[in-house]
């Protein structure tokens, strides 16, 4: 079994959530396992994937931690179907029976528009996570060493893609909605805007009250960087503007 299970989606601040978990020591080593089952080959033996996965995500007192990503619960659903039988109604319903005892975590962003922007941008640069000093590694192992502001300066507006990822992240959210509301799963849910600004990191104390363990603990400042810069905001007030221009006629704005 899997003690933590956070779900999220692309962009969602997900990566800064999860260092935070893996900084303490005490709830898991989350990352986004569930790749290598997506993108990897299907004749694979899965059940010994499953405890491979078990074994990275333990921290030394034992607590295992994931992520998953809304897009990925098909592919791990389909994967988990070899190994397990359930008779539930819900959607994915291997993904809920094989982790029934686990800690739903749920994560997003109050802003979709900002998320969506982040993904385009992201998707244009291949800058996907930085770190605050070039002295720094991240845990991700794909991260720009030393954060430089105009990394994204090249990236191209387009209003299309961002009235896409908009889209998406919404149908996104509503999945995992659908999938609590389903299994009758209430997760404990955070949202990325309030969890950056929380000096504190109260979110780790939440987590660790829900699972027993006592504290308190020393909690690490992140390496993490956040990416988002003036060319984000510049972005995300001209796409406002023009949807509002728009009346909000999906037709003509998309």
């Amino acid at each position: 079994m899997l003690d933590i299970v956070v779900c999220a989606t692309q962009r969602c601040g997900s990566t800064l959530f999860l260092e935070d978990m893996r900084n303490i020591g005490i709830l898991g080593m989350p990352e986004e396992y569930f790749i290598s089952w997506i993108d990897g080959p299907q004749d694979q033996d899965w059940r010994k994937k499953l405890q491979e996965l078990h074994d990275k995500a333990r921290s030394a007192n034992g607590v295992t931690a994931v992520k998953i990503m809304a897009n990925q619960l098909s592919g791990i659903d389909n994967r988990l179907a070899t190994l397990v039988s359930s008779d539930a109604d819900g959607i994915f319903p291997h993904v809920a029976h094989t982790f029934n005892d686990a800690l739903w975590v749920w994560l997003h962003r109050r802003d979709v528009v900002e998320q969506a922007i982040s993904r385009v941008i992201a998707r244009q640069t291949k800058v996907y996570h930085a770190t605050e000093d070039h002295k720094f590694e991240h845990f991700t192992g794909n991260a720009m060493r030393g954060y430089d502001e105009n990394y994204n300066r090249d990236a191209e507006y387009d209003r299309t893609q961002i009235f896409r990822e908009v889209n998406s992240i919404t149908l996104e959210a509503l999945t995992w909605r659908h999938f609590f509301e389903s299994h009758k799963i209430t997760p404990l849910e955070f949202v990325y805007e309030d969890v950056v600004q929380d000096e504190d990191m109260r979110h780790l104390d939440m987590l660790m009250k829900r699972l027993g363990i006592a504290g308190p603990v020393s909690k690490t400042s992140r390496t993490s960087a956040k990416l988002g810069n003036r060319r984000n905001i510049e972005w995300r007030e001209r796409f406002l503007r023009e949807a509002a221009g728009s009346h909000f006629n999906l037709a003509k704005f998309s």
